[in-house]
């Protein structure tokens, strides 16, 4: 683990099994208190790909018990079990900052998980204007974040978009995406 950088660590659904979730929550636990270690996940849920839903639940479940005892941001994934995740930000969004990780749904999902409390990153599926994300980042009337992730586009051209659809400047947008930032604690 890089100890002079800022990283997240959590227990992405995709790499959990019923075998391994033990091990995998102590590494976390033994690891959640570094100075380096400031969100955790990627975690949450895939219905494509993973273990099965108890197992995915046991394992993000603990999560949200380590983020609330260490005050620590969630990164969230998500794909094709939102009825899974929206009862949690219901309990917990309140108490801990819960970010959707590359938000790429319908507008009106992305209004009621705000409403619930989540915050949305976004990433490369801005660059299509016609998209849920695009739609959705237009409309966000709340702290939002912004991401790369794995698409091959760099973050320049994320902002530029982002900018574009929020119709402010790209340094309006930085100075945005900053006291995003702060709202969490992370600066």
């Amino acid at each position: 683990m890089p100890v002079d950088k800022w990283i997240s660590l959590g227990l992405h659904p995709w790499y959990l099994t019923a075998g391994n979730i033990a091990s995998q929550l102590a590494f976390l636990e033994a690891h959640i208190g570094d100075e380096n270690v400031r969100l955790i996940g990627e975690c949450g849920f895939d219905r494509l790909r993973g273990p099965a839903m108890p197992v995915q639940r046991a394992a993000f479940e603990r999560q949200v018990d380590l983020a609330l005892a260490h005050r620590k941001p969630l990164i969230i994934h998500c794909v094709r079990a939102f009825d899974e995740l929206q009862p949690v930000g219901k309990r917990y969004a309140h108490k801990i900052p819960m970010i959707v990780h590359g938000f790429n749904k319908s507008s009106e999902l992305g209004e009621q998980l705000i409403r619930q409390g989540f915050f949305l990153s976004f990433g490369a599926a801005i660059l299509d204007e016609a998209s849920g994300a695009a739609k959705t980042l237009r409309q966000v009337n709340q702290p939002f974040f912004l991401e790369t992730d794995d698409s091959g586009q760099g973050i320049e051209a994320i902002y530029e978009q982002a900018a574009f659809l929020r119709k402010v400047t790209v340094d309006e947008l930085k100075d945005a995406i900053f006291a995003a930032w702060q709202q969490i604690q992370l600066i």
